[in-house]
């Protein structure tokens, strides 16, 4: 009897044991479901402006006396002020549909253009512009590529956002070029950056802002549907597509007269 109360006790005490085993096995309850984070988006309201300025860099860098070039520091000033002052660069797409089709864009917009594609429009401009988030155009020569950017600087800004466009093949004055040697001055920038960045570009700069009538139906014909000059002025709603006036930025131009050319087309001439 006693040796059966002791078979009885280990017995009793395995399937406690088994029990508890199982019980400590169970996956815990899950929690209560959390409610998903609600991403929130900023709205950029939108107009039809009377003019929108297209700002025109070209060096940015510490070289003086020469009119082209901008200091970094002015430069990145002039960067924060259109972020502090609520201004909305856009794209070339939406400058164009504002052009021809009188559409609207965010209010307070401007064009930010950099022509030639020195170096430092990646080594500087490029990572300002990650910073603010702001759209810009970068007007190249395929046939200087190498010499100041490389293709493979070009391909991370454009990948980056950045439009690249065409500034000619060679950096030439094309009004004193013969019309042949025009159109082949377009035709293979058109063909180096389908060739290397796989875009059928849209945009055109004139070197030195040089042109004449056969230069904007060159470029019409051969897919250009915006060209930029070096002519004074803000852009509007009707102007002739293929000889859109830009503002010159230098670096004699400080932060008031920067703001200044953002705001009004009666801008002081420097």
């Amino acid at each position: 009897m006693k040796r059966f109360i002791i078979v009885l006790g280990l017995m009793w005490g395995l399937m406690m044991l088994i029990a508890g085993c199982a019980a400590d096995s169970k996956e815990p309850a899950p929690e209560a479901a959390k409610p998903a984070a609600v991403k929130t988006e900023t709205t950029v309201a939108t107009a039809v402006p009377k003019g929108i300025p297209v700002l025109m860099y070209h060096k940015v860098g510490p070289d003086e006396d020469n009119d082209a070039v901008i200091r970094e520091d002015l430069f990145r000033a002039q960067m924060k002020l259109l972020h502090d002052k609520g201004f909305n660069p856009i794209t070339m797409e939406q400058l164009n549909d504002y052009v021809r089709n009188g559409k609207a864009v965010p209010v307070k917009p401007v064009v930010l253009t950099f022509d030639d594609g020195y170096a430092d429009t990646y080594s500087i401009v490029y990572p300002v512009l990650k910073e603010y988030g702001f759209a810009a155009t970068v007007f190249v020569n395929p046939g200087d590529v190498g010499t100041r950017l490389t293709w493979e600087q070009i391909k991370e800004m454009q990948k980056g956002g950045v439009t690249i466009a065409s500034h000619g093949y060679d950096h030439v004055r094309m009004n004193e070029l013969s019309k042949s040697e025009q159109l082949d001055n377009i035709v293979k920038a058109q063909k180096a950056l389908k060739d290397q960045l796989g875009i059928d570009n849209k945009w055109f700069c004139y070197p030195y802002g040089r042109q004449e009538e056969y230069t904007q139906k060159a470029a019409e014909d051969n897919g250009i549907l915006l060209a930029v000059t070096m002519n004074p002025g803000w852009v509007h709603h009707g102007d002739n597509p293929y000889a859109l006036q830009r503002i010159w930025i230098g670096n004699a131009v400080d932060l008031k007269h920067f703001e200044e050319r953002i705001t009004t087309e009666d801008y002081t001439d420097l």
